[in-house]
């Protein structure tokens, strides 16, 4: 029998994220949004819940479902506030690929740095910049002496301003490999960010690799190399996650707005057409939900589940943006204006359409 229910240890955790997320990342979110920039307050008060931490401490036996966990507490997160939860999930997912595929020395040498009480930024450098930057250019490594030379540039980087390292996605001989980076390495350009429509305070910029070299030990599982696909995955995994917890904001906001709003004498969600919007809504929260959850589990007993974790990613993008479209939609004028978090909403679930592969859970 198949059971969905969660462990008492994952009601709990879950139960303490939605409270802060709540109490203290919904009520903030319209601010760091409007400012352009995550508050140094709002990202030590994530950071304190441990979340990355968790992964950090290899001295600490891991919860049971980690990934599952993972995409629990991204989803509860991005409900008070999708921006806070990306900037928390770029980390996380360096992190966890640490954790799984580094080698000893790497584990060694780099979880500390993220297992303390002050936050440190790192991010997943996977998409490839679009035409602009150069078409059909994927960021390549070539082997030099005593280590790798990077080529290329990725675009969209949530905080790259603020990371202290980024783990860049490469192919090496006709293989992808991935490759711990200093930010402050010779030859990384750092972008200045230009705005996005969406997601405003993560200051998402390009980075460009401008032949820089990196040692042998740079390379992820340094000669055992990684599972690069499972990287993928946990991201997609993640943004599935985050995707469900912004669109299930959306229809607990806009519920019992139409169940207050009369017109004509009745309630509008008494309306067929609204009843039905109102439905198709939930429907699709709920699979989005369980699509990424299933992937999301299959990772956490196996090394990847690329279908099901692009299958959750593209039907989370899509839906979200269409229930962000219902929500402003069902509040008619109201939606579009910013004394309510609406077009904000939509405008996250936009941005996060589009980025595949930067994160993790």
């Amino acid at each position: 029998m198949i059971s969905f229910a969660l462990s008492e240890e994952q009601e709990i955790a879950c139960t303490a994220a939605a409270e802060f997320a709540r109490s203290e990342l919904a009520p903030g979110a319209r601010a760091i949004d409007e400012a352009g920039a995550l508050s140094a307050a709002a990202l030590e008060s994530v950071w304190r819940l441990g979340i990355v931490q968790t992964v950090a401490d290899g001295a600490e036996a891991l919860p049971e479902q980690p990934t599952v966990l993972n995409a629990l507490l991204l989803e509860e997160l991005a409900y008070g506030d999708a921006a806070v939860a990306v900037a928390l999930a770029g980390p996380l997912g360096f992190a966890k690929a640490i954790a799984e595929q580094g080698s000893p020395r790497q584990k060694q040498d780099t979880l500390p740095l993220f297992a303390g009480d002050s936050p440190r930024l790192a991010a997943i450098a996977h998409l490839d910049a679009g035409w602009f930057q150069g078409a059909g250019k994927p960021t390549r490594a070539e082997r030099v002496a005593g280590g790798y030379r990077l080529v290329g540039a990725k675009a969209l980087v949530p905080l790259a301003a603020q990371c202290s390292q980024f783990l860049v996605l490469a192919e090496c001989e006709r293989e992808r490999a991935a490759y711990v980076v200093a930010a402050d390495a010779d030859g990384v350009k750092i972008a200045a960010s230009k705005g996005t429509l969406g997601l405003r305070a993560l200051a998402m910029a390009d980075v460009t690799f401008e032949n820089v070299v990196v040692p042998e030990t740079a390379r992820l599982g340094e000669a055992e190399g990684a599972d690069v696909q499972r990287i993928v995955d946990l991201s997609r995994v993640a943004l599935s996650a985050i995707l469900s917890g912004l669109a299930r904001a959306v229809y607990d906001y806009a519920l019992p707005y139409t169940k207050a709003r009369v017109v004509h004498g009745e309630a509008i969600a008494k309306k067929q057409a609204v009843a039905f919007k109102l439905a198709d809504m939930h429907i699709a929260t709920q699979a989005m939900r369980w699509m990424g959850l299933r992937a999301a589990a299959e990772l956490d007993v196996a090394t990847t589940a690329t279908r099901n974790a692009r299958l959750a990613q593209r039907y989370a993008a899509d839906q979200g943006m269409r229930i962000a479209d219902e929500g402003v939609q069902l509040f008619g004028g109201h939606g579009f204006v910013r004394d309510l978090p609406l077009e904000m909403w939509y405008r996250h679930a936009r941005s996060l359409s589009v980025l595949d592969g930067l994160i993790g859970a």
